[in-house]
């Protein structure tokens, strides 16, 4: 294997990590709305939103692990076999590697948390909260805002649009692949939740995607430092392409909220159980669209996270 192929699987493997903590935080957001009623239906919901939970802990912490191996064998120049050695140096030496560590130390704690639960809706939930603001936290300790200083405001920034992204692309992902199909045989007792699940969906993923164009712009224009380097260096093209799909995504989410939300939620709020099955396939099918999309700003995302910033290479 030569080092072009371990670059592209240790982005590869960011980008798995990055996709598995917006599902968890999204997991753990929907849960906590569905779960404000109780039925045999929601209780369902919720079983497949704790098996969400469960395996997007251990996505997350096996592909942070894996980037992270394959990060040392890259830095020594060895071989993955022989990079015992170095990711050991990392681990003890680095600032770099106490951030991952802390890191993985928080995400393993959700993973317990998770498993160490049977029950729904989806319990421990400030714990579990906290255990990802920390994997949040030291990843951005991790990456580049971290020059400026630890607990530095950039790393602030940084950590914010970190979870600002996660909530926003984590909503949709999950919504799309897990709720919104099981509301097709949701019983009519549970049009009063799954309207106030919709409109949660929206405020929040609204919420979410100011903060993120507010934190975007100023740990983009941080990095690039010029209009120059935005498009001539490789950092700066990635940070174009980034931010051009999130402004696709942000045009979904918009159509989906002024809309096809309106026509959803009028449904939901009829009497008759057909009249929103149409409505429901066209809010999922945009909705599907903008996962589509968002999964490409998590893997740009990632791309961004291992490339340097210009002027530093």
């Amino acid at each position: 294997m030569n080092d072009g192929f371990l670059g592209v699987l240790r982005l590869a493997f960011v980008a798995l990590q990055n996709i598995s903590f917006t599902v968890l935080v999204g997991a753990l957001l929907s849960d906590t709305w569905l779960s404000r009623s109780t039925s045999r239906w929601q209780t369902r919901v919720s079983w497949h939103l704790l098996l969400t939970l469960r395996m997007g802990s251990f996505t997350a912490i096996v592909s942070s692990a894996v980037a992270f191996w394959i990060h040392c064998a890259l830095m020594s120049e060895s071989s993955l076999v022989d990079a015992g050695p170095a990711v050991r140096s990392m681990l003890m030496e680095t600032s770099f590697g106490h951030a991952w560590l802390a890191g993985a130390a928080a995400s393993l704690v959700v993973l317990i948390l998770s498993l160490a639960q049977s029950g729904h809706p989806i319990r421990f939930k400030p714990a579990i909260w906290l255990g990802l603001a920390s994997v949040a936290m030291s990843r951005s300790h991790a990456g580049h805002p971290v020059d400026a200083g630890v607990l530095s405001f950039p790393v602030w920034v940084d950590w914010l649009h970190m979870l600002a992204i996660s909530v926003w692309a984590g909503l949709v992902l999950v919504t799309t692949y897990i709720v919104v199909p099981r509301m097709f045989n949701a019983p009519v007792t549970e049009r009063a939740n799954s309207v106030v699940f919709v409109q949660s969906l929206s405020y929040t993923a609204t919420l979410a995607l100011v903060i993120l164009f507010i934190t975007g712009a100023y740990s983009g224009w941080r990095g690039v430092n010029s209009p120059e380097s935005l498009v001539t260096s490789s950092y700066g093209q990635v940070l174009l392409l980034k931010f051009v799909l999130v402004l696709i995504a942000a045009a979904l989410g918009g159509h989906n909220r002024f809309f096809e939300m309106p026509r959803l939620l009028a449904s939901l709020r009829g009497a008759q159980r057909e009249a929103t099955v149409h409505p429901l396939k066209r809010f999922a099918a945009v909705l599907h669209a903008e996962s589509v999309v968002l999964a490409g700003v998590l893997v740009a995302a990632a791309v961004l996270a291992s490339s340097p910033l210009p002027g530093t290479t």
